[in-house]
């Protein structure tokens, strides 16, 4: 399903709910259907589930771009997916793994996470994932010996929308554009930017832009005969189909208090904006808002 469909189904499935009525027969009329990959809740139990692993170490590899013995080959997953919960808070990365490298330092950490919505606070709360990351590599009073960190965002806004390029790699540089760290790398796929520019990415035949278009094939429930052939591929097919997630699961995906909570505030601050902008006294925008005068002011 596409992210709208899926919603409808999500908003359907809950309004049965509240009427009594039975969950599982309604979710069974939908067990041919695909679910929404991206969405939070599915892309968890998806990749942070370990038979999949195969899967995820693939995403990872294309998304990173790592060939050779740069590869990532045997990871574990931190937080993995808890049949019958949702397995991880909004607060954190929806998918962590380490990789040893045959015990080798340093090792690797890769989280991956999805961002559809282009709020003021995105940018925020990557950096806020990039230090809680990063603080959890080292105990009070140890050596700071940094794990090779590397988180990686789907995006469906362009974080670089002069960029001719879909995947950005953001790291620690200098003015000469230097590297002064390479063991703490931000990558952001902007996969809206990669499946509007369909003729601009035509001849992109990198494993990235194979799992974009065969996510977004499945997403659309389109033709998948042009992923048959790749083994990786028929797994995500399989992985996809609502009869995996059961009813109960499935009143579980939603977003979250912390997500509504943000969401709440920048609405605030929106809101804030355009009275300040109306010259609307700042007092009675604090106290229609409950902002302080500070934050108004900020805007």
């Amino acid at each position: 399903m596409t992210r709208e469909d899926f919603a409808e189904f999500l908003g359907k499935l809950k309004e049965t709910k509240e009427k009594g009525q039975d969950i599982d027969a309604f979710v069974k009329k939908f067990e041919h259907r695909n679910v929404y990959f991206y969405n939070d809740g599915c892309i968890k139990k998806i990749l942070a589930s370990e038979k999949n692993l195969m899967l995820t170490t693939d995403l990872i590899n294309a998304a990173l771009n790592l060939i050779g013995s740069d590869r990532i080959d045997n990871p574990k997953l931190v937080n993995p997916f808890i049949p019958g919960e949702l397995g991880y808070r909004s607060t954190e990365p929806d998918i962590l793994l380490t990789n040893d490298r045959n015990g080798n330092f340093p090792r690797d950490r890769i989280s991956i996470e999805v961002q559809h919505e282009h709020k003021s606070l995105f940018r925020e709360r990557l950096v806020l994932y990039v230090a809680r990351l990063t603080s959890n590599m080292v105990k009070a009073g140890e050596i700071p010996c940094l794990d090779n960190l590397n988180v990686v965002s789907f995006l469906f806004f362009d974080a670089f929308a002069g960029s001719p390029n879909y995947r950005q790699t953001v790291q620690l540089k200098n003015q000469e554009q230097r590297i002064y760290f390479d063991r703490q790398t931000v990558t952001l796929i902007e996969v809206a930017k990669f499946l509007k520019n369909p003729q601009r990415f035509a001849n992109d035949n990198s494993r990235l832009a194979q799992w974009l278009r065969a996510i977004d094939t499945l997403n659309n429930e389109g033709d998948f005969s042009e992923f048959a052939n790749d083994p990786v591929f028929n797994v995500l097919q399989n992985e996809v189909k609502l009869c995996n997630f059961s009813a109960r699961y499935l009143m579980t995906v939603d977003m979250s208090d912390v997500d509504k909570a943000i969401e709440r505030y920048e609405e605030k601050r929106e809101i804030a904006k355009k009275m300040r902008d109306k010259n609307v006294d700042i007092s009675i925008i604090a106290e229609t808002t409950n902002l302080s005068e500070e934050e108004i002011r900020a805007l």
